[in-house]
């Protein structure tokens, strides 16, 4: 089968030749690369036309909308010139495992009647350097339309662009995407939620790409309060409008049941948490450290059980100063720190760093702070 890889690039020049180079040193060998480029201002097109008797290059002046459209118009203008019977998306600032499409090609094999493929992804920063996280942290799900109507839940679902893989019979039929004013849902989460609603997804739980954090992805604004509340309503707002075309039943936000279903809720120590919080030799203050999710879940499970917890520890700025499940967040700097205070550090992936600080201040694993996920858990 040929498969056909997306890329779309608005500016990313310095990291094209990555992006590319990933593709064409696949162990697959029946591959077509097919670059939009959306009116890019940089060095871009010179560093395509390195490229030209390799990859089809589609240049046209830039779409003009917000950045999402723009991005789901060079999915679309790059798939109408694909001939591919698997369709690989590729965000031009990430790059593929050599091994990604050979190993995505077996699984469709093996599994005809799946029309979607999705991964998660490793992270690597800026200049390459993988780091040693894989997100996002997906769930398992085998029905996806039954799973979203019986728990309202929309989060924990899918992986961003260069995770994704589709049958171009399932791309005939929803591209090209209807444009609207939802400027925080991308072309990611749109097909998904299509997919869920018409298509059979499989979940691949081996990173086959790369993940470029750097400080133009959208990655970074989904921490960002006032984003991510826009985010979630966006979100709400085009999963019903799209469940209304095909006759199924529209869904609420409700806080409550999006705590119960987090991904990290049914992985919360509950048990051990508590223990550590009723230390008769050592009650003070409980803090979760991390304001998100995560600690949300945990602050959920914890009051649900009886336990009083004070408020939230975040480094983030934009969340200084508020207040998450009716408690206060306060920054590392802002809290003051005592041996009888009690920390259940939420971030997973940055466990030993934060253990790290607390230590340098004088307290104790176990003692004032912990590890709040059942260890035989690993992300």
């Amino acid at each position: 089968m040929l498969a056909s890889v997306l890329i779309n690039n608005y500016n990313y020049g310095r990291y094209l030749e990555h992006c590319i180079e990933s593709v064409l040193h696949q162990t697959y060998r029946d591959i077509e690369i097919i670059v939009y480029d959306d009116g890019s201002t940089d060095d871009s097109l010179d560093i395509l036309k390195e490229y030209k008797d390799q990859i089809t290059i589609i240049h046209q002046v830039n779409y003009g909308q917000t950045p999402n459209i723009n991005q789901m118009n060079a999915v679309h203008q790059a798939f109408l010139k694909s001939n591919g019977d698997v369709v690989f998306l590729l965000d031009s600032d990430d790059v593929f495992h050599n091994q990604k499409i050979e190993e995505v090609m077996n699984v469709l094999h093996e599994y005809p009647n799946i029309d979607t493929i999705q991964h998660p992804m490793s992270e690597m920063d800026g200049e390459g350097q993988v780091l040693d996280i894989v997100r996002p942290v997906i769930k398992q799900i085998t029905n996806y339309k039954n799973y979203i109507s019986s728990t309202n839940s929309l989060f924990h679902l899918f992986v961003p662009t260069s995770g994704l893989v589709f049958r171009r019979s399932l791309l005939e039929k929803l591209l090209p995407l209807k444009e609207d004013n939802l400027s925080t849902i991308c072309v990611d989460t749109r097909l998904m939620l299509h997919s869920a609603l018409i298509g059979q997804i499989k979940t691949i739980n081996e990173p086959y790409a790369y993940y470029r954090i750097h400080g133009s992805n959208a990655f970074k604004k989904i921490n960002e309060v006032k984003f991510y509340q826009r985010y979630t309503n966006e979100l709400y707002q085009f999963f019903n409008a799209i469940s209304k075309e095909y006759g199924h039943k529209e869904i609420e936000f409700n806080m409550n049941q999006y705590l119960e279903n987090t991904f990290f809720y049914s992985l919360i120590d509950v048990e051990n948490n508590i223990q550590f919080l009723q230390n008769d030799s050592l009650v003070g203050e409980c803090w979760i450290w991390g304001a998100g999710e995560a600690g949300q879940s945990i602050c959920y499970s914890l009051t649900n059980e009886g336990q009083t917890i004070e408020g939230f520890i975040d480094a983030n700025p934009q969340k200084k100063n508020t207040t998450v499940l009716g408690r206060k967040v306060l920054s590392p700097e802002e809290m003051v720190f005592s041996t009888k205070t009690k920390i259940l550090i939420s971030p997973y992936y940055a466990y030993e760093q934060i253990a790290k600080y607390l230590k340098s201040i004088g307290l104790i694993e176990g003692i004032n702070y912990r590890y709040p996920y059942k260890k035989e858990h690993s992300f």
